[in-house]
C-alpha cells in the first residue's frame, strides 16, 4: 500500500501474457542450442552485456527490493522475447501485422467505452472498472460534465494512445506491399478505427506521436527504391487517417477544445501535479546520484518524501531517479548500440516515440508500456521482407 492505495509495482505480479512469451523463449532456446557455435563476443555484444549489468545494479541497493526485482523480471522477459523473435527469424512485416491485430480489439473497446461512458472491469483481463463519476478516473470536464477518456484494455488512456500511434504507423507501412484491393481497403478501415480510438483517448502526446509516426513511415517509404505504384498505395492510409481525424475532431470538438485550454480546472491541476513531481524527483535525485532509489520505486520514494505519488512524466528523469548515473550510463550504452544497428528506420522510430518519452513515464514504469517500448526497439532490428 502506498498512500493508502494498492501499489501494483510493490507486489508480485504474474501476467497472463508471460505464458506465450516464455513459450516463445523456450522454442528459441531449443533452436539456438541446435545452431550453437563457439563464437567470441564482439565489442558491441560486450557493450550490451555491460549496459544491462549497469542498468540492473541499482536493484541490489533498492529502497524497496521487491519492486525492483519485479521490474527486472519484466524487462528481462522482454529482452529474451526480443532475442527469441530474432532467433526465430520473425520479419518486420509479420511483427507489424500481429501488432496491428493485437491492437484492434482495444480500439473497438475504446469506442464502446466512450459511447457507453463506462469501463467494465475484469479480473482475468487485468482491467479495472472506470466510472467517470468516481474520483481518480481519467476524465475531461465539459460544461459541468465528466467525460470519460477511452481506456481500451489498458490501465490509462495515455497507454492506449501510445499503442494506437504504433498501430497507425504499422498500417501505413503494411499498406505499401498490399496489392489486393480488398486487403488494402481493410487496412484503411483499420486505420480509420485506430484514429477514432486515438482521438477518444484524448492523449495529446499520443496524437503527436501518431502524426510523427505516420509522417516518418511515409518518409521511409519515399526514400526506398520502390515503384510509383507502391508509393501511391502508401499515401492511401495517411489520406484516410487525415480525413477520419478531421471528422473525429469535429464531432468531439467540445471535449477537444477543453484539452487545448491551459486554464481549464483539470488541465491546471494536471500541469501543477506534473511540475511538482518533476521538482520533487530532482530533489530525490540529489540524495542518491550514483545508484538511485531502485527500479520501480519512484512512487514509493515520492510518497515517503511527502511529495505525492505521481512519477515524473519524463523518462530520462525517471531513469536517473530510479537507477542513478550508473543506470543512465547503462541505458546510454544500450541506446548507442541500438542506434548503430537500427539504421535510418531506427531514427524514424526514435522520432515517433520521443513525445511519449518526453511527456509520460509508462514506457519505463508499466508492463504495457514496457511491451510497447520493446516493440519500438525491436522493429528496426528485424529483417525487412
Amino acid at each position: 500500500m502506498v498512500g493508502g492505495l494498492p501499489w501494483e509495482q510493490g507486489r508480485l505480479s504474474i501476467y497472463l501474457s508471460w505464458m506465450p512469451i516464455m513459450l516463445m523463449i523456450f522454442f528459441a532456446c531449443h533452436q539456438f542450442k541446435e545452431d550453437l557455435e563457439d563464437k567470441a563476443l564482439s565489442v558491441s555484444d560486450w557493450a550490451v552485456v555491460i549496459g544491462m549489468l549497469l542498468l540492473g545494479l541499482p536493484a541490489f541497493v533498492s529502497i524497496y527490493p521487491q519492486a525492483s526485482w519485479q521490474w527486472l523480471t519484466q524487462v528481462g522477459l522482454f529482452a529474451f522475447f526480443a532475442w527469441s523473435l530474432r532467433q526465430l527469424h520473425v520479419g518486420r512485416r509479420e511483427l507489424l501485422t500481429w501488432s496491428v491485430v493485437a491492437i484492434l480489439p482495444h480500439a473497438l473497446l475504446a469506442v464502446w467505452q466512450y459511447v457507453t461512458q463506462f469501463v467494465s472491469g475484469s479480473k482475468w483481463l487485468g482491467m479495472a472498472s472506470q466510472n467517470p463519476a468516481d474520483l481518480g478516473v481519467s476524465v475531461i470536464e465539459v460544461d459541468g460534465r465528466r467525460v470519460l477518456r477511452a481506456y481500451g484494455g489498458f490501465p490509462h488512456p495515455n497507454i492506449l494512445g501510445g499503442w494506437l500511434a504504433l498501430g497507425l504507423m504499422g498500417v501505413t507501412l503494411l499498406a505499401v506491399r498490399v496489392t489486393d484491393r480488398a486487403r488494402r481497403n481493410g487496412l484503411a478501415a483499420v486505420g480509420a478505427l485506430f484514429v477514432v480510438a486515438l482521438i477518444l483517448s484524448f492523449s495529446r502526446a499520443a496524437w503527436i506521436a501518431a502524426a510523427v509516426g505516420v509522417i516518418a513511415a511515409l518518409a521511409f517509404v519515399w526514400q526506398k527504391t520502390w515503384t510509383r505504384e507502391e508509393r501511391r498505395r502508401a499515401f492511401l492510409i495517411p489520406l484516410v487517417i487525415a480525413v477520419t481525424a478531421v471528422g473525429s475532431l469535429l464531432v468531439t470538438r467540445d471535449v477537444v477544445s477543453v484539452r487545448a485550454q491551459s486554464d481549464a480546472r483539470l488541465e491546471v491541476k494536471s500541469a501543477d501535479e506534473r511540475m511538482a513531481s518533476l521538482a520533487a524527483s530532482w530533489r530525490l535525485v540529489g540524495e542518491e546520484w550514483w545508484l538511485g532509489q531502485g527500479q520501480n520505486t519512484a512512487i514509493y520514494a515520492l510518497d515517503k518524501a511527502g511529495s505525492g505519488m505521481i512519477p515524473p512524466h519524463l523518462v530520462f528523469l525517471l531513469i536517473l531517479l530510479e537507477t542513478g548515473l550508473i543506470g543512465v550510463l547503462g541505458a546510454a550504452l544500450l541506446l548507442a548500440r541500438w542506434l548503430r544497428y537500427s539504421g535510418r528506420f531506427g531514427f524514424l522510430l526514435l522520432a515517433t516515440i520521443a513525445p511519449l518519452v518526453l511527456f509520460d513515464h509508462y514506457l519505463w514504469s508499466l508492463w504495457a508500456g514496457q511491451a510497447l517500448a520493446m516493440l519500438f526497439a525491436f522493429l528496426p532490428l528485424t529483417r525487412e521482407e
